[in-house]
């Protein structure tokens, strides 16, 4: 009876631990994302509206605007998509912050943004029904909130100066 109950526990304490743990599955690097669009602007306008956009969307410390050329019309910038933070816990990973690089060009009547993935891996790893890692499907909804929030800026926005 002392058998049973003892190997009836070591039975259910490993579904228990197995059940916690994650399972990691490697994947594609998605290729950049990339939209152009068409307005009614000049090409300083377009200049001004894209780097008003970058200076609101980068509101983050580590998100930084790191070039910029008004003749060229060219914006680029490196951009925080998941902050990383360091784990005191012996029982939670530190993660490091993962980083897209935002290419924004501008042209007369036409603006393009360019989305390059992060160099880190894209894996997926659930935890207790948590997803830890960052994969491709987190990156393109990333990827599609920037470039709808560009979009309505680009688009929407009025020529009259106050």
């Amino acid at each position: 009876m002392k058998k049973i109950k003892l190997s009836s526990i070591y039975f259910l304490a490993s579904i228990l631990f197995v059940s916690c743990v994650g399972s990691r599955s490697l994947q594609e690097t998605p290729p950049p994302k990339i939209a152009t669009f068409e307005n009614d602007h000049d090409k300083e306008r377009n200049y001004v509206l894209a780097n008003e956009w970058m200076v609101e969307t980068f509101n983050n410390a580590e998100s930084v605007i790191q070039f910029t050329d008004k003749e060229s019309g060219t914006i680029k910038g490196k951009y925080i998509v998941r902050p990383g933070y360091v784990s005191t816990s012996p029982y939670v990973a530190s993660r490091d912050a993962l980083y897209s690089i935002i290419t924004l060009r501008v042209k007369e009547k036409g603006c393009r943004i360019e989305v390059d993935p992060p160099n880190g891996q894209f894996y997926s790893q659930k935890s207790m029904g948590t997803e830890l890692g960052y994969t491709t499907a987190m990156f393109e909804e990333d990827a599609n909130k920037l470039i709808d929030d560009f979009k309505s800026r680009m688009l929407g926005a009025s020529t009259t100066d106050w």
